[in-house]
């Protein structure tokens, strides 16, 4: 009796612990994003930090720039304060990124992202010495090049920023969320 027992309710236990998470991990995909940017306070709004000089690169498989040779440039990007939602900020703006795929020798195409996101600060460092504070935001980070009327396309990262507070510099890192064609 106690075989049936563990069998019945035992074995989808253990099923659900080692079978499970091996299909989610080997489903991976490199598929990554990182920006780096330093930020400049805006005339207008004080808690706007526009981007200046950035980094942007890709990992294997990105669907934005496949081999990370992309020319690109962030265009009115901005991190702001979230709205009026406390602890939270808004990354904005758009991304200009050449598409090599329909280049043609002097011709360059370039494709348009509009870009969007809302994150919430979930942690904050402190370096007790020299007041340095790394402020640890958590959102989503999308991509849409798409009319949602006629072509819609869209791509997700989950991602994490790290402000670091005194040197106006952000670091984002995302992996895919939703992929929709």
């Amino acid at each position: 009796m106690k075989f049936i027992y563990y069998l019945v309710y035992a074995l989808p236990i253990v099923m659900t612990l080692y079978i499970i998470p091996m299909s989610i991990s080997f489903s991976r995909t490199f598929d990554t994003i990182e920006i780096k940017a330093l930020l400049t306070k805006d005339d207008f709004t004080s808690t706007s930090l526009n981007f200046q000089k950035t980094t942007l690169t890709f990992g294997d498989e990105n669907k934005i720039c496949p081999d990370n040779n992309c020319f690109y440039e962030f265009e009115n990007t901005s991190f702001d304060d979230g709205f009026g939602a406390e602890n939270s900020k808004f990354l904005s703006g758009t991304l200009k990124i050449e598409d090599k795929t329909n280049s043609e020798g002097n011709f360059p195409v370039y494709k348009f992202y509009k870009l969007s996101g809302l994150f919430n600060l979930t942690n904050q460092k402190e370096n007790i010495t020299t007041g340095e504070k790394v402020l640890i935001y958590q959102g989503n980070l999308l991509f849409d090049t798409g009319n949602e009327m006629f072509t819609p396309s869209k791509l997700e990262y989950q991602s994490q920023i790290k402000l670091y507070d005194t040197q106006k510099k952000l670091e984002l890192i995302g992996t895919p969320l939703i992929i929709i064609h």
